[in-house]
C-alpha cells in the first residue's frame, strides 16, 4: 500500500527537519564539550611597573567560562586579573563565537612582592560541567623575567621616611 501524495510529502518535511535539528545538537554538542576555540597569552619577556599581560580567548559560547591571570614565582602566586565570558543568549542554536581579552597591568605594588629574577605568567580557562562531564582547564603559561628597579624604589622610599 502506497501512501497518498500529501503523506508523502510530508514525511519528507518531517526527515528534513528532524535531519536539520540532529545537524544542529551534534554542532551544539561538540562545542559544549570543547567550548574553547582558542586561547593566547601575551606577556613581555621583562616585567616592571606599567607592563601589561594579555589573555584573549575565543569561546564558543555555549556554557559560560572564567579566565584567571596569575604571576607565580617559587611557590608564592597572585591572581592578577579574573573574568566571566558571557555565553549567548540561544546558546544551543546560536554557533558563533564570542572573544574576550583580559589584560591586566603590574604596578610596582604587585611586582614588589615577588623577587627579582624569573616567574611565571599563568592564565587559565575554567570550563563548566556539561554533558555530565568536567573538562580540565585550559592553561597557557609564560616564563618572565621580574626586573629589579621597584626594589630600589621601595629602599629609597623607605629611606626618605
Amino acid at each position: 500500500m502506497r501512501d497518498t501524495r500529501a503523506i508523502a510529502w510530508l514525511k519528507r518535511a518531517c526527515l528534513i527537519v528532524v535531519s536539520v535539528y540532529l545537524a544542529i545538537g551534534m554542532i551544539a554538542a561538540y562545542r559544549a564539550l570543547v567550548q574553547v576555540r582558542s586561547f593566547e597569552l601575551q606577556s613581555p619577556d621583562v616585567l616592571q611597573p606599567g607592563s601589561e599581560v594579555r589573555a584573549t580567548v575565543v569561546s564558543y559560547a555555549r556554557l559560560p567560562l572564567d579566565v584567571r591571570i596569575e604571576l607565580v614565582q617559587d611557590g608564592h602566586s597572585e591572581i592578577i586579573a579574573v573574568q566571566r565570558v558571557p555565553n549567548n543568549e540561544w546558546a544551543l542554536l546560536d554557533p558563533s563565537t564570542l572573544e574576550l581579552s583580559q589584560t591586566a597591568l603590574l604596578t610596582a605594588d604587585i611586582l614588589n612582592r615577588f623577587a627579582e629574577g624569573k616567574a611565571i605568567v599563568r592564565a587559565t580557562v575554567i570550563r563548566r560541567q556539561q554533558l555530565g562531564r568536567h573538562p580540565s582547564p585550559v592553561v597557557r603559561e609564560h616564563v618572565v623575567n621580574i626586573s629589579g628597579p621597584m626594589k630600589s624604589d621601595r629602599l629609597r622610599v623607605a629611606g626618605e621616611e
